[in-house]
This record gives C-alpha cells, sequence and structure tokens, in this order.
C-alpha cells in the first residue's frame, strides 16, 4: 500500500492496515517529510501523534515537482495494491498523479482518495482540517451546550474518515479478487462525520414529517457523569428494570416511579440525575460501586487516563504494549482491538520509519 499525504486522515487508516499486516510505504516530501512528524513541536524526534499514526511503515521520500519523480513513483505504483492519499482536490491532476494516470500505470490498483468535501461541489477545493468539518457538518451544534457550538478534541472526523478508508480498502480487495480489476474510491470527511453523526444527533431531524421544530437531540445530550465524596461516577441506567434497581442501591426505591413518570426520555433522564446528584455525594465512589454492583446496574469510576493504563482489566486484555525504540527509548503502544482466534492479539510495535529511509529497496530499479 502507497500512502501519501499528511496529519492523520490516511496515516491513520494505513496504520490500522499495518496492524492487520499490510506493508504500507509512506511517500513523503524530503527533507522533512510528513508535517505531523513535529506536530506542537515535541522535545523528542518525532511527536508523539505521528508515532502513533505511523508505527511499523516504510519511507520513501520523492519530491513530486522535481523532474523524474513522478515517473520513479509509477514505478512503484506498478507493484503496489493500494493507493491513499489526502491532498486538496485538483493537487493529484497538477501534479501528474491524477487518477486517470494511476489506473493506466496498474489497472489492478485501488485508488483512494480522502479529501474534505469530495471532489466536486462549491466547498470541494476548500482548506479543511478536522474542525473546520466539525462546524460544517452540524456537529459542533448538534453537541452544544447552552446554545453554544462545541469543538470536539481528539480528531474525531479524521479518526472517523480514516475508519472508513481502511473499511473501504478491504472491501475493495475482496471485490477485487472476484472481478481481478481496481476501484475508485472518494471519502469526504464531511459524508464521514454526517454518516456516524446522524445515527443519533440528527435523530430529530430523521423522519421528516412531523419533525420537531428543535433540530437537537437532547436525549443525547443529557447523560453525565456523577460527583461522589472521593472521585466521579457514571451510571447508565438504560431500561425501567436498571433505573428501579438504581434507585433501590441508592437507598430511594419510591423515586423509580417520579423518574419513570416523566414525559419524554430526555425528561426522564434529566430527572434520574438531579435525583441521584442529591444522594451521590454523600459516600465514597468504593460505596456506590459496590451498592450499584450489588444490583447489577451498569457502572464505573471515572478513571484518570494513568489509572486506565494499570486497570486489571486493561492489563488482562492486553491493550497496551510496552517497547524501546531507538533515540526515543521506553514506548507505549496500543494493540489492533479485534482478536483473531487464529493468530490472537496484534498490532504493530515496530517504530515509525525515517524519512526516505527505504529508497535503496522500492526506488533503487527506478529510472
Amino acid at each position: 500500500m502507497l500512502e501519501v499525504g499528511n496529519y492523520v486522515s490516511s496515516p491513520y487508516a494505513g496504520q490500522m492496515l499495518v496492524d492487520l499486516g499490510a506493508e504500507v510505504i509512506k511517500v513523503e516530501a524530503p527533507p522533512e517529510g510528513d508535517l505531523f512528524r513535529h506536530f506542537g513541536r515535541p522535545p523528542t524526534p518525532i511527536s508523539p501523534l505521528f508515532a502513533n499514526c505511523n508505527r511499523g511503515k516504510r519511507s520513501i521520500s520523492l519530491d513530486l515537482k522535481a523532474p523524474g519523480s513522478v515517473e520513479r513513483l509509477l514505478g512503484v505504483v506498478a507493484t503496489s495494491d493500494i493507493w491513499i492519499s489526502n491532498w486538496r482536490t485538483g493537487v493529484a491532476d497538477r501534479l501528474g498523479l491524477g487518477d486517470e494516470v494511476l489506473e493506466a500505470a496498474n489497472e489492478r490498483l485501488i485508488r483512494i482518495y480522502v479529501t474534505g468535501y469530495g471532489p466536486e461541489g462549491p466547498n470541494a477545493d476548500n482548506p479543511v482540517f478536522d474542525l473546520i468539518v466539525q462546524a460544517a457538518s452540524g456537529l459542533s451544534q448538534a453537541t452544544a451546550r447552552a446554545n453554544t457550538p462545541q469543538a470536539q478534541p481528539g480528531f474525531p472526523v479524521d479518526k472517523i474518515t480514516a475508519m472508513m478508508a481502511a473499511q473501504s480498502a478491504l472491501a475493495a480487495l475482496y471485490a477485487r479478487s472476484r472481478s481481478g480489476r481496481g476501484e475508485r474510491i472518494d471519502i469526504s470527511m464531511l459524508a464521514a462525520a454526517s454518516y456516524v453523526d446522524f445515527i443519533d444527533l440528527f435523530a430529530n431531524r430523521t423522519f421528516v414529517d412531523g419533525a420537531p421544530e428543535d433540530p437537537l437531540n437532547h436525549h443525547a445530550l443529557s447523560p453525565r457523569v456523577l460527583q461522589a465524596k472521593d472521585g466521579w461516577i457514571a451510571v447508565a441506567p438504560v431500561s425501567g428494570q436498571a433505573i428501579r434497581r438504581a434507585c433501590e442501591a441508592v437507598g430511594h426505591p419510591e423515586w423509580a416511579t417520579e423518574i419513570r413518570q416523566a414525559p419524554g426520555q430526555t425528561q426522564l433522564l434529566l430527572r434520574f440525575f438531579e435525583l441521584f446528584e442529591t444522594v451521590i455525594p454523600t459516600q465514597t465512589t468504593a460505596h456506590w460501586l459496590a451498592l450499584f454492583a450489588e444490583q447489577d446496574v451498569p457502572a464505573s469510576l471515572c478513571l484518570t487516563m494513568d489509572e486506565h493504563l494499570d486497570d486489571p482489566q486493561v492489563r488482562v486484555q492486553e491493550i497496551y504494549r510496552m517497547t524501546r525504540w531507538p533515540e526515543i527509548g521506553q514506548v507505549r503502544t496500543v494493540r489492533y482491538p479485534a482478536e483473531f482466534a487464529s493468530v490472537g492479539r496484534i498490532g504493530s510495535v515496530a517504530p515509525p520509519p525515517a524519512v526516505g529511509q527505504d529508497n535503496d529497496e522500492f526506488l533503487m530499479d527506478q529510472p
């Protein structure tokens, strides 16, 4: 697989395929390479964010504006299975690497183009990053608090777009095994965000006839965590029986009737949390979690990030692995979440490549 792109959306898709066993070759511009390598100006040779999207990959460096570079890259394209890029619309054509060129070089090639808004439309050429699509997709308004649109941390649009790209690559590989031909796949960040947000955040705009005037799904925004004497807990009673058991656990079985008499699901949740916020602060997290466990009510301590890393359940699942990388030292990596019966738990722990470290192997025979 050839990965031509920077930041998160394409590299994270490539990372998932590496973890599943693919050989992924990053195509980077010399001398700095992927712009995410030094994101946040880290004191280390590479940023942790870059490392988490690029473990176990290979790297070739080419100045695609230099004479002969495109031809050298097309030589690698000829023997590749997948191409993924997240260039702005029009960049590939200007470089001489448009879809027709790639298909001519390798008719079995699966070509995945990740863009902000897709190849067509009034916004197709606009510059885009994760936050921009949060705003353009309605996500920032759908998660508004006190009528103020919210920005979600953690590059959620980039990540879901990457997941869609990896999923589409695997589907196209299966289709090629039957047809013998490659495929062009366009994935816009706007479409990816819309696809996942629509499930719940756009519930009030699903059934068009008789749709509520208010577009916000307040039910989706109602859950919150509860503060105890010594920390925070999450409680999620999602059925009438669970609500009854939760009320019994806190010593107020009479609350169950009041809560379930709320006129709507949103009001039900709000009343549940209003009542529980009056009693949870009176005891410790351990006290409440023990009582909720007795009643089989879904509940958890709100762990800190470091507590999560040391959590016994996390250790049993071997979600994280420790290794050592040259020039970095001890490093924590995360495994691929699926566990296959035939091979067990998978995920590369190898370091990201240096810029162009594999030029001799992949470009030596190119003109």
